[in-house]
């Protein structure tokens, strides 16, 4: 099989109802007392600013997701979703089934590389890309060994169930067409948003965003990493995140500086007190959206 290096994609999004989607979540909050006076955009940021999810629940959106089989058990942990899936067990693992839109050609197996191993577009190797490199070549070589030791397996007439034994973490077949409401995506995009998450999930999350943020555009401004979306960050102990010196393999969040006007502050640095400027949304929404950018585009460092 031929080896093809495939980013991890959202495609096929959908919003049901659409831009006007929201105005459903206005309906429903209506039927529960709100007055006519109240404006509906304005209800609708109130529901969302005051958590009041199960009337997000009304708008359902729809999307196809292609990443890691490893790290799809870690999506599918997000459980209010319905979802059908690639399977490994019925269908070879170079081959496609004829209905996705990315057809695979015959003997080619895509893989998703880990971020800190996708190869650099930079002429000039410094040393930390020839190290790379040389990581990057003991992957790969390990990806070959598993593809071998599956096709042996299946030319030795052992059920493909038991051959995918033998797949590596990185096999790009966890395909999914998903089906979620408001609710959980938020709650999705709040936990894989923040620079802690895997990579991985840090690029499909940003994609979500940037498709849910262009469907349903009054929600822009109010969807964000957990800190962002709550006015406080929970966060509060992690070294390398929010105090002390960064971690090595996290990027910088972007909300720690107490001296920033974007600083959003842990539980716990508002219980001791912690001084707070005015905070600059626009300019907080910007930064988030260029690093979603750089995350979506999953390019590596």
């Amino acid at each position: 099989m031929v080896i093809k290096e495939v980013k991890p994609k959202i495609w096929n999004f959908e919003v049901t109802k659409g831009k006007d989607a929201w105005k459903e979540i206005v309906y429903s909050a209506r039927m529960s007392g709100v007055p006519p006076s109240v404006e509906g955009k304005d209800i609708f940021e109130m529901i969302i600013k005051n958590d009041y999810g199960s009337a997000l629940e009304h708008i359902i959106i729809k999307f196809d997701i292609q990443m890691t089989k490893g790290n799809a058990p870690e999506l599918l942990e997000h459980r209010m979703a319905s979802h059908s899936g690639y399977s490994t067990r019925y269908i070879q693992a170079n081959k496609g089934p004829l209905e996705l839109k990315f057809k695979k050609q015959e003997d080619v197996y895509e893989i998703v590389a880990p971020w800190h191993l996708i190869k650099s577009k930079k002429r000039v190797k410094s040393k930390a890309e020839i190290k790379k490199l040389k990581m990057r070549k003991i992957f790969l070589e390990e990806i070959k060994g598993s593809l071998k030791a599956y096709e042996k397996l299946i030319n030795k007439e052992i059920p493909r169930e038991s051959a995918r034994y033998a797949l590596p973490f990185c096999q790009a077949v966890g395909i999914y067409h998903f089906t979620i409401n408001l609710r959980s995506i938020l709650n999705f995009l709040s936990l894989r948003l923040c620079v802690r998450t895997s990579p991985e999930m840090r690029c499909l999350a940003s994609q979500l965003y940037f498709n849910l943020t262009k469907e349903l555009s009054i929600i822009r401004g109010l969807v964000g990493c957990r800190g962002f979306a709550k006015g406080t960050c929970p966060e509060a102990n992690v070294t390398g995140v929010r105090k002390g010196d960064p971690h090595p393999f996290y990027p910088i969040c972007l909300f720690k500086n107490p001296n920033a006007d974007i600083f959003i502050p842990t539980h716990k640095e508002l219980k001791k007190g912690v001084r707070i400027r005015k905070f600059n949304k626009e300019k907080a929404i910007a930064a988030q959206e260029k690093v979603f950018a750089k995350w979506a585009r999953w390019e590596g460092e």
